[in-house]
């Protein structure tokens, strides 16, 4: 069968290239537990604010005390001057800044509000460091409401009301490392398997052509498919143990389905397939493939959706979102992480399903229908 003929020449090859089957099997390794490394510590922590004290009463020294006992935060300092806050924020020695206003707690200061400021360049940081400044104010000012009527700047605070609970959902801890490791781990693998596919496809082009292997082989689109097997199952394992690694290892919880997600990863996986034949079947050029395969899978992260909004975005970069398989994995595997219904995730499915049966086959007419009787 030419399916099995396929499978066991790219098996054989690997066997013989340590550098092809390195790609497959060290250089996953190598990455996945550099990634895991560089996001261990989890949560973000320590981190450092600067409160502009223009009062320096008791209220305002309950702030900062409650400032100093918050597990997120580091005091980097406390000032009366702005500029000096704005200057350890250029230095990148904080990450917000608490401005509390004269006369705080006092009549008629109620429209002096308590300002938070943080650079935007910070945005994950400075959002999460501003979040706590500001649990940690409406804790102080809560705290102290008692002994004073008029809290100015309370109202600015948000604080919830009676009868009120909130959820976040996905990652109530707000760890950067579960958000983070959901994200790169396929992606890294989408761009490496996108590699080794157009790699291991190249071999068959002679003279930018693939008439003597289509001329040669029996039902060579067959032989191709199942050439590529090991690339998907590499990427589905090395995937699977990724995910199993952040749940299992690191304590970190799926509110949806495992086997939703594993077979996402397959879909995946056989997507990013039928991309890389398809470059190479339209170029003819294993160079110019792989840069496609840099530009299509190199560019799936930023464009995702996951990590920065796409929405409000040019229509270029919105339809550059909806054709990349990746967007699509990300949008199911998101949905699992949260729980969430069952349809999402067949749409989503079925989107990934696209690629194989449309430019993978168009992909392998193109390098089959060369062949010679």
């Amino acid at each position: 069968m030419s399916l099995s003929a396929g499978l066991r020449v790219e098996i054989g090859r690997l066997a013989r290239s340590r550098l092809d089957l390195a790609l497959l099997t060290l250089l996953p390794a190598v990455l996945l537990a550099s990634m895991a490394a560089m996001i261990f510590p989890g949560s973000l922590h320590s981190l450092k604010v600067v409160v502009v004290d223009r009062d320096g009463g008791t209220l305002a020294r309950a702030i900062v005390r409650t400032i100093e006992a918050s597990p997120r935060l580091k005091l980097a300092g406390v000032t009366p001057q702005i500029g000096v806050a704005l200057s350890a924020i250029r230095r990148e020695q904080a990450q917000a800044v608490l401005v509390i206003p004269s006369g705080i707690g006092t009549a008629g200061t109620e429209h002096q509000p308590i300002e938070i400021l943080y650079q935007a360049q910070f945005l994950a940081a400075g959002s999460l460091a501003s979040t706590d400044l500001e649990l940690a104010t409406a804790a102080a000012l809560g705290t102290n409401a008692t002994s004073a009527t008029h809290l100015a700047g309370l109202d600015r605070i948000p604080h919830l009301a009676t009868g009120i609970h909130v959820r976040l959902l996905g990652n109530p801890t707000l760890s950067l490392e579960w958000y983070l490791g959901l994200l790169l781990g396929p992606g890294v693998l989408h761009l490496l398997i996108a590699v080794t596919v157009i790699g291991s496809a190249g071999l068959l082009l002679e003279n930018n052509s693939f008439e003597t292997f289509a001329g040669r082989t029996a039902a060579p689109a067959m032989w191709i498919t199942g050439r590529m097997i090991p690339h998907v199952a590499a990427g589905t394992l090395w995937g699977t143990a990724w995910f199993l690694w952040l749940t299992l290892a690191r304590g970190y919880r799926l509110e949806g389905s495992l086997w939703v997600v594993l077979l996402g990863l397959f879909l995946l996986f056989v997507a990013t397939v039928a991309i890389g034949l398809f470059l190479l079947a339209i170029t003819r050029e294993t160079a110019t493939a792989l840069s496609g395969a840099v530009i299509v899978a190199g560019s799936a992260l930023a464009y995702s959706g996951a990590s920065v909004p796409i929405n409000g975005a040019p229509w270029v970069a919105q339809a550059w979102n909806a054709v990349l398989p990746l967007t699509h994995y990300l949008r199911l595997q998101m949905d699992e992480t949260m729980g969430a219904a069952l349809r999402p995730a067949v749409v989503e499915s079925g989107w990934l399903l696209v690629y194989p049966l449309g430019p993978g086959l168009l992909a392998l007419f193109l390098m089959s229908r060369e062949r010679r009787p």
